[in-house]
């Protein structure tokens, strides 16, 4: 016997509108995804939708945060020894799918704080590994790396690569010959020091 729809617990119905937007924004893309489409495909009436989120835009940003703190958990979990660089470069490969997806962020963001928040957490978990890996090998104080520099160019590469065209490589490989790159130039600096 179905349960009442006001016995199912807000967390649950949250999880299932989650879902099936996941679901439908990798299928249809976030432009052709209507709210219709996900509370038909949620089993939610049309209008309470908005009880749990207040626009597709909301819905767009919970479902960008919920797939980077599954990935951050899969790694915390399947990585929990290896260096950062490692983290880093398996979990922009492991979202690749996602792709079509951070390019709609894009088009959303002049539009929505919610979209821009999400946005901003992406990019602070990418700079977070990024000066976890430069605090690792020493280059925080070297004097011979630009902390904010590699940032700055870390997130210039991941955001250029997500630009559709047929030139880039995947970020994942272009973040990793970037870090590989400052860290083998700081060691050469270090070693002609001596």
């Amino acid at each position: 016997m179905p349960r009442n729809r006001q016995q199912i617990p807000r967390e649950e119905r949250t999880g299932d509108l989650l879902a099936a937007a996941t679901e439908l924004f990798l299928q249809k893309g976030y432009a052709k995804t209507t709210m219709a489409d996900i509370s038909s495909a949620a089993g939610v009436a049309r209008g309470n939708v908005y009880w749990y989120f207040d626009s597709k835009d909301h819905i767009f940003a919970a479902v960008m945060n919920r797939l980077l703190s599954r990935e951050i958990r899969i790694l915390n979990e399947e990585q929990a020894g290896a260096d950062p660089l490692s983290r880093l470069v398996r979990g922009l490969s492991d979202m690749r799918y996602s792709r079509p997806l951070h390019q709609a962020m894009h088009d959303r963001l002049p539009h929505s704080e919610a979209v821009r928040e999400a946005h901003d957490t992406f990019l602070n978990w990418i700079v977070g590994l990024v000066d976890e890996l430069m605090a690792e090998r020493g280059l925080v104080h070297d004097p011979g790396v630009d902390a904010a520099l590699v940032r700055d160019v870390a997130l210039a590469v991941f955001e250029g690569a997500n630009v559709p065209n047929d030139r880039n490589r995947p970020a994942h490989e272009m973040i990793r010959f970037l870090m590989e790159s400052v860290m083998a130039r700081s060691a050469g600096a270090k070693g002609r020091e001596r």
